[in-house]
């Protein structure tokens, strides 16, 4: 009933206009009907495309970023390439590009594995597994590395700046496991606070204005928060694979297919898990931040967000003077 009351109004609407402005509101209308439905199939397209987007066609287009963003960055202030954290693993013909709180664990494993060492010593807390594969794959100087580049499966897992952070944080100097690491907790206390506590922890505020004071200072920061544009300097590399560790599973196993190594490489996950949501520990280790600690903070990770595609949105919102455009 209600339509046809509508329906009897627009009518009575129209009575009296000439025929030719008739024949003109009615293509109006059936332009604006058309074009919308025109917008929402379009809409409909650009998602189910994304949605559909294969793993080759994703890192197809983070091959594509690196460069663009290696050029507009001058190869990310870089001239050398560093080879200290690249592992040639010759028999099954991969290249890795370690960094620190991104996959490390799974690859080590694997990595040590294929070298002969046992499963025991691999995932003891007190092995330096860096070190242990060293010993197995020695470094290569930066002209052998370029020329391994080429003949190998090159490949390089990264991960947000800010989580990496994060998880350094919690993971080293909240939960002191490692002597090292507990020891440097418990300096970075003393350093930002004057009340005599030989043994306090240092909150995420007294570790970001650390890890700011070490970069202002040009001293080398520890390699679970260097930046990954100082740890492999990717734009002068050749990768066939970026791997982001927020979907490590699946693009895992597409590396896997492309090296054909379904039955050598294993996924494996050895750090404890955390209590708390990623968005609640955002939010919880932000918050403590003044506006210029994170804008000193963000400056160190700047060309690692831009070469990845990162973006610091889910953290802005949580610094304290911070305002959001």
């Amino acid at each position: 009933m209600d339509q046809i009351k509508e329906q009897e109004s627009v009518n009575k609407g129209t009575i009296g206009l000439p025929d030719n402005r008739l024949l003109e509101l009615k293509r109006v209308i059936v332009a604006t009907i058309v074009g919308g439905a025109l917008v929402c199939l379009c809409a409909v397209l650009f998602i189910d495309k994304n949605v559909t987007k294969s793993i080759a066609e994703i890192n197809r287009d983070r091959l594509l970023h690196l460069r663009q963003a290696c050029e507009r960055t001058n190869n990310g202030g870089k001239y050398k390439i560093e080879p200290s954290f690249y592992i040639h693993v010759k028999n099954e013909s991969l290249l890795y590009c370690l960094v620190f709180k991104s996959g490390t664990t799974t690859w080590f494993y694997n990595i040590n594995r294929w070298a002969g060492y046992s499963e025991e010593k691999i995932l003891d807390d007190k092995t330096d597994n860096f070190m242990l594969a060293r010993q197995k794959y020695p470094w290569e100087n930066p002209q052998k590395l370029l020329t391994s580049m080429k003949n190998a499966y090159s490949f390089i897992v990264v991960r947000d700046p800010f989580e990496r952070l994060i998880s350094a944080y919690e993971e080293r100097l909240l939960g002191q496991l490692h002597p090292y690491f507990k020891k440097l907790s418990h300096q970075i206390y003393k350093r930002y606070h004057n009340d005599g506590n030989e043994y306090g922890i240092p909150t995420f505020q007294d570790f970001a204005r650390y890890v700011v004071d070490q970069n202002r200072a040009e001293q080398p920061s520890d390699l679970h928060w260097r930046p990954i544009n100082d740890l492999c300097t990717p734009c002068l590399a050749r990768y066939d694979s970026i791997i982001k560790m927020e979907s490590f599973g699946p693009e895992l196993a597409y590396l896997v297919n492309r090296t054909q190594l379904q039955e050598k490489i294993k996924s494996v996950h050895m750090n404890h898990s955390r209590r708390d949501s990623l968005k609640r520990l955002i939010e919880k280790y932000f918050s403590q931040l003044t506006k210029q600690q994170y804008e000193d903070l963000y400056d160190i990770y700047r060309i690692d967000f831009e070469l990845f595609q990162y973006s610091p949105e889910s953290v802005i919102l949580y610094v304290n003077g911070l305002t959001v455009l």
